[in-house]
């Protein structure tokens, strides 16, 4: 095949953007489950390349207007986790589809001071996704946002997303030691 060299080629494919996740499993096929049910992902056609052992070895999906591609990890590999932040229109729905697939609570629903509820969960495959629903505007340039910041309730759900950060850091070994290395 000769590759012809073109001055006006974009530097990044349509539908990308200059950074793309990509999410190592060891399926790709679960994977792409949960991402349907949780995030309503939608496999991009004729992206899906197996090689001759039947292992998916590149796969792109979309989810909103992102793409995220995926891949079987390789017989002796070690654990890989993505930790992906998404936003959503309902977190409520998100995260209960997501508890319902085996997810693990990390950070239960939370309103934070910057217009914004998240949460938290650990899927089966080790991946920590912070999950978020924007629920007003808030202009950072406004001197009494940061009033607001310093509130006792601003404080403390910052603190409280903190802390289940770190605890779920600190499970997520021994989840990934069972998904990884389960006989």
């Amino acid at each position: 095949m000769d590759l012809e060299t073109n001055e006006n080629l974009e530097i990044v494919p349509m539908g990308y953007t200059a950074v793309t996740p990509w999410i190592i499993t060891k399926s790709t096929e679960k994977m792409i489950d949960f991402l349907a049910i949780v995030f309503d992902a939608e496999e991009v056609p004729n992206s899906r390349i197996i090689n001759d052992q039947g292992v998916i070895i590149h796969i792109v999906v979309k989810i909103g207007g992102a793409l995220v591609m995926l891949f079987d990890a390789r017989q002796g590999w070690g654990p890989t986790p993505s930790f992906l932040n998404f936003y959503v229109a309902d977190i409520d729905k998100a995260y209960s589809k997501a508890l319902s697939l085996g997810a693990i609570s990390v950070t239960e629903i939370t309103t934070l001071w910057f217009g914004e509820r998240v949460c938290r969960v650990l899927d089966p495959f080790g991946n920590l996704f912070w999950i978020n629903e924007r629920v007003r505007m808030v202009d950072f340039t406004d001197p009494e946002v940061s009033k607001i910041s310093q509130t006792p309730e601003a404080i403390q759900g910052i603190s409280y997303i903190q802390k289940s950060l770190d605890e779920a850091m600190k499970m997520q070994y021994e989840i990934l030691r069972q998904y990884f290395f389960a006989e």
